[in-house]
């Protein structure tokens, strides 16, 4: 059934103040989000391939409306779950002209936090269909449109599976486009609900054939369905199925075998086997490995007396420098004061002191601890060159430990400095972590608050994320959404508890092994290149166009 909620086709006042309350509300929402009246429609197009079985049972019903509604003067348009354009039909010059001046294609975002009040976007946060006329947009550019727009729910799972808005130019929408609209959503939500049955089935039957061997862990992931037995049961947590679903979900998914690092820390290894006859399911057994993996970087004994840890910003460099220097030093050392002689470079330049490599070197070497020093890139010439000499005779119990960033951007002086340490480190960034990441971020989460989960939906937007911060971007994002979690006096982090900028799941949350490694390929030419795409695209012995592609395809 469908539902219309606060409808009423007479405009707003002509002073501008909404006179609905549920335009009223989605402006100020809007507002919140930062949207300007003046803004345009974002530029910048989205990955819609996961909409794809939302198009297969909408594209029929559209095709009917458009042999009903040709020669009127009017289009729908229909958006995902995350208000990204689908597809759009146009039943006049007028309306399309229309509707291309203001960029309405696929894989533009018409969410509330984008575009402002639209039929598009703001039944996504009413759950019921809202009539949007002409000065009741938020942005200016869209006031010469009325709209009336309705969520399509999924008959299964009751979640927002799209929202189908006719849009016409008129000072307000004509009232008959409330039932037309209706029974559009219907006959769509009715496919919807036929491939539902299907497809569970299929996933059924493929999970039936598998789970009778009780030695093996099994799991099977469909859109709308989840099914382990007893010892998948025991082995998986809820975040675990999110990266399971992300991996499912996956358009180019071959018969494989993965590696992947569960919330538990414990590595496992599966057997990925897609689901026949089905889009975005997938069936997986476990083989659990013995030796568990921590949510940082591996550990590294600290047998050498030089190591130089190199990383970027956040990656945890300056945690596993001290981790290893606790491990050389005295065990009756209570803290780390005691057991090393730690040198922050940055903290002290940025207070107007002078770092003074050989009084540090001499407190270090006189109390037998380690010497920490991180931050060596940003010593002067100098400093570089009396630690490079300190290299050559450094004492077993005194370790010299150096912290830099990474290795491949460092001057020709801390390269030479950092080649000379006996052990190198070089901490992963984030992005390149994408096995690892539901344990690393449900590990983080428990330091931020021990009573807090992860969702599924939560957990597959944390993946698409790049991280360019890293563990320091993803911890400030956890307590943002630990805070917004509590607000509402819950257990689990749903993907709407995340910041704003986290929410979307694009392409990248789903790309195969080979495309995560060509898209981290692109992000580290375009990040050596300073984002000049020119540049990247030469670094890596590709033209342009064909680096564009692939930032298209790949979801950068």
């Amino acid at each position: 059934m469908c539902h219309v909620g606060l409808i009423d086709t007479l405009p707003s006042r002509p002073d501008r103040t909404p006179h609905r309350p549920v335009i009223e509300h989605s402006w100020r929402r809007s507002a919140l989000s930062g949207v300007r009246p003046e803004d345009n429609t974002p530029a910048r197009l989205h990955d819609i391939g996961s909409a794809d079985p939302l198009l297969d049972a909408a594209r029929p019903v559209l095709d009917d409306a458009a042999a009903r509604l040709a020669g009127t003067d009017v289009s729908l348009l229909l958006v995902d779950h995350e208000c990204r354009m689908v597809t759009r039909v146009a039943f006049g010059t007028t309306v399309e002209r229309s509707l291309d001046a203001i960029g309405a294609a696929p894989g533009v975002p018409f969410g509330e936090d984008m575009v402002g009040t639209t039929a598009l976007g703001t039944p996504a946060e009413t759950r019921g269909g809202v009539i949007v006329n002409s000065s009741e947009h938020y942005l200016e550019q869209f006031r010469s449109i009325s709209c009336f727009g309705q969520p399509i729910i999924h008959p299964t799972t009751r979640r927002l599976a799209g929202i189908i808005c006719m849009s016409e130019i008129a000072d307000r929408i004509n009232p008959l486009a409330v039932p037309v609209v209706n029974g559009i959503v219907a006959d769509i939500a009715d496919r919807l609900l036929d491939r539902s049955r299907a497809h569970q089935r299929r996933v059924l039957d493929a999970f039936q054939r598998a789970a009778p061997r009780r030695d093996v862990a099994v799991a099977a992931i469909g859109d709308d369905l989840q099914l382990t037995n007893a010892l998948a049961a025991e082995l998986l947590s809820p975040t675990d199925i999110g990266a399971l679903r992300a991996i499912a979900t996956d358009p180019a998914l071959r018969a494989t075998t993965l590696p992947l690092t569960l919330v538990s820390g414990a590595e496992a290894e599966i057997a990925v086997e897609p689901v026949a006859g089905t889009r975005g399911a997938a069936l997986f057994r476990f083989r659990p490995l013995l030796t568990p993996t921590p949510t940082r970087s591996a550990t590294v004994r600290a047998s050498s007396t030089t190591i130089a840890v190199s990383g970027e910003p956040g990656t945890g460099r300056t945690t596993l420098a001290l981790e290893l220097a606790a491990e050389t030093s005295d065990p009756e050392a209570v803290d780390t004061e005691c057991a090393a002689v730690v040198v922050d470079v940055a903290d002290q330049l940025i207070n107007g002191r002078q770092v003074d490599v050989i009084a540090d070197l001499g407190r270090a070497r006189s109390s037998g601890v380690p010497l920490v020093v991180d931050g060596v890139d940003l010593l002067d010439d100098r400093s570089i060159a009396l630690l490079t000499r300190a290299t050559a005779s450094t004492p077993a119990a005194s370790p010299l430990i150096l912290v830099s960033g990474p290795r491949a951007q460092a001057s020709p002086a801390v390269a030479a400095l950092l080649g000379r340490c006996a052990r190198r480190v070089d901490p992963a960034p984030l992005r390149h972590r994408s096995s690892e990441l539901a344990a690393i971020a449900s590990g983080a989460l428990g330091d931020v608050d021990p009573e807090l989960t992860l969702s599924g939906p939560a957990t597959d937007a944390l993946l698409s994320q790049d991280w360019p911060g890293n563990f320091t971007e993803l911890i400030a994002v956890l307590r943002d959404a630990a805070a917004a979690c509590r607000t509402r006096t819950a257990r689990v982090i749903e993907a709407a508890d995340l910041p704003s900028g986290y929410r979307t799941t694009s392409r990248a949350a789903h790309l195969s092994g080979r495309e995560q490694a060509e898209r981290a390929a692109i992000v580290d030419a375009l990040d050596r290149a300073g984002g000049n795409k020119v540049h990247a695209a030469r670094d890596l012995g590709i033209s342009r166009t064909t680096l564009y592609a692939r930032m298209r395809a790949l979801g950068i």
